[in-house]
């Protein structure tokens, strides 16, 4: 005779045999936890990749700089709102040569967007020649998530992949001006991860 599984919740209930309703319900936590949960993992991972890109800003510290970009292809539409860097727009001068200011504005330059849509987080950086003692010296020059994908760990992984991807044992990594606590958090768990590389920053906050 099949000898019903038990629960035990309490010592005066250890025989009490679990109903077939409960153990219904158990069986399908434990799928979810063993089996969906791993798959939802990897379909919510499968429409995302990075792309190391040539990057359209304009840096005075560097002319090469290069980006590492974070796709999620189901993003399909730009910003709803202006959002520096990732949507062009056009800049309006209220100030001449001189720093008196204009009776009418007048357009100045075009700041460009992102090189597509699905790109909702960007780490532009640039290899710095200045340092010759060992290893390669790289510059993070500025780091920005899409207003409407923050809070959901873009600049985290992007910098995880940069340490992957570009730099390597031996290497120093300036973070730059660190102008919120956030970056600053990522340059120091990045310093203590990599213990090989030289991870530095300046404090702006």
């Amino acid at each position: 005779m099949r000898k019903e599984p038990q629960i035990f919740t309490s010592l005066q209930h250890q025989g009490t045999p679990i109903d077939l309703e409960t153990l219904e319900d158990l069986e399908s936590q434990t799928v979810q936890e063993t089996i969906l949960r791993p798959l939802i993992s990897a379909l919510l991972k499968e429409g995302v990749e990075f792309r190391e890109l040539d990057s359209p800003l304009v840096y005075r510290r560097a002319s090469n700089v290069k980006r590492l970009a974070y796709c999620d292809s189901s993003v399909t539409e730009p910003p709803s709102y202006r959002d520096a860097y990732f949507k062009e727009y056009q800049e309006m001068e209220r100030y001449g040569v001189s720093g008196r200011r204009l009776k009418k504005p007048r357009k100045g330059q075009i700041i460009p967007g992102v090189s597509n849509v699905c790109i909702i987080g960007f780490l532009d950086y640039h290899r710095d020649y200045s340092k010759t003692d060992g290893g390669t010296a790289w510059y993070i020059d500025y780091m920005k998530t899409r207003g409407d994908s923050s809070g959901q760990g873009v600049a985290s992984r992007l910098v995880d992949e940069f340490f992957v991807r570009i730099a390597k044992s031996g290497d120093t990594v300036h973070f730059g001006k660190m102008m919120r606590k956030e970056i600053g958090h990522l340059k120091d768990k990045m310093a203590k991860k990599y213990p090989d590389m030289i991870v530095i920053g300046a404090t702006n906050y």
